[in-house]
């Protein structure tokens, strides 16, 4: 159907395969000496490209998350442990926002929930504002 797993084969000589498969089967286990494991996915071959038993890469998108990318050094901690954030909203007034996390990926949080499109997300001077307060924005590099 259309919410299968879509994927996307890189030949031998690193060039993407042009056409797009689908998953059809992924098995439970992971080999511990080579740290794989074993799919099946069906791909278009109408040129006869992909030959039998030839070596590539697949890349395999587990899903699309509409979620935000934000700095770790913009997140920290309430004393209960919920992820917060200072934001400055569209009506330019800082706010606290509880975060709800799902991971990282590379130096930046994963957020699934607690900001809004067009929010900005205070990275540096935060220990000089309240919420409430007015402020000037400027871009972070």
């Amino acid at each position: 159907g259309p919410d299968r797993a879509k994927v996307t084969l890189v030949l031998e000589d690193g060039t993407e395969y042009t056409r797009r498969g689908a998953l059809l089967f992924t098995d439970i286990t992971v080999d511990q000496s080579t740290g794989s494991v074993t799919v099946r996915a069906l791909f278009p071959n109408p040129d006869g490209i992909l030959l039998p038993g030839m070596f590539v890469r697949a890349r395999v998108e587990e899903g699309v998350r509409d979620a935000f990318l934000v700095p770790q050094v913009g997140v920290t901690h309430d004393p209960q442990g919920h992820a917060t954030a200072l934001v400055v909203g569209s009506d330019g007034k800082v706010a606290v926002r509880r975060l709800q996390l799902a991971g990282t990926h590379g130096d930046r949080w994963i957020v699934e929930s607690g900001l809004e499109d067009g929010d900005r997300v205070i990275v540096g001077g935060a220990q000089r504002v309240q919420p409430g307060a007015a402020v000037q924005i400027a871009q972070a590099n």
